[in-house]
């Protein structure tokens, strides 16, 4: 089986505006996000990983010390996720010129998980496709893999749309790889309070069960 170099790119750089305090610190399941999305994919054993940092860095940075990551700093984080994703891309393709596919994550998606990953890597190893994406809510989102093809086109990527455009351009290319509650992120404090109380029910639910 051919061996095929895939990098992955954490967008760990945003403001959390909306939420109001760094969303990649917020604590779940026992870590935080942004560490456990770093462990998930570090458990993927890419050729490399490159956590993109922006606002809050220091304290992103302390979070996930010690890890074997490549982290960058976007001194533009402020214009929107297209530029950590130029960002993230241009250090791939200066520093690991061998990758052929990139992957790209954000660290706010809780129900990610190391077999999803596994799965859009081994998908595209089998079709050689361009593009596959995770499917939820009826769309194609990240996490997404993106064949070197590509890349030049992710590098050109502007404003805050991120990389759902370059699929869009590109659909008729992509396969889809179904991810369950994948539409849920935490942007607010809503969504990270219903984000935890499902967690909870979810573990009594699973101790119940267990005690039955």
């Amino acid at each position: 089986m051919k061996n095929i170099q895939n990098g992955i790119i954490l967008l760990a750089a945003g403001s959390s505006q909306r939420i109001g305090r760094p969303k990649q610190l917020l604590s779940y399941r026992g870590s935080t996000l942004v560490r456990r999305s770093v462990q998930i994919a570090e458990a993927t054993n890419p050729a490399a990983l490159v956590v993109v940092l922006g606002a809050a860095a220091d304290l992103v940075k302390d979070e996930i010390r010690g890890q074997k990551i490549n982290l960058v700093y976007n001194p533009d984080f402020k214009n929107g996720i297209a530029s950590s994703i130029r960002c993230g891309v241009d250090y791939l393709l200066k520093h690991y010129a061998a990758i052929e596919n990139i992957i790209i994550m954000v660290c706010d998606q809780p129900y990610v998980s190391k077999k999803h990953i596994n799965r859009l890597m081994e998908e595209q190893r089998k079709t050689d496709a361009k593009i596959v994406a995770s499917s939820y809510a009826d769309q194609l989102g990240v996490p997404a893999l993106f064949n070197k093809t590509l890349f030049n086109e992710l590098t050109l990527l502007t404003g805050d749309i991120g990389a759902k455009k370059l699929i869009q351009k590109h659909r008729a290319e992509a396969i889809a790889i179904p991810l369950s509650y994948g539409e849920i992120d935490v942007d607010t404090e809503e969504a990270y309070t219903r984000l935890i109380a499902s967690t909870i029910e979810k573990k009594q639910l699973k101790q119940r069960k267990n005690d039955s």
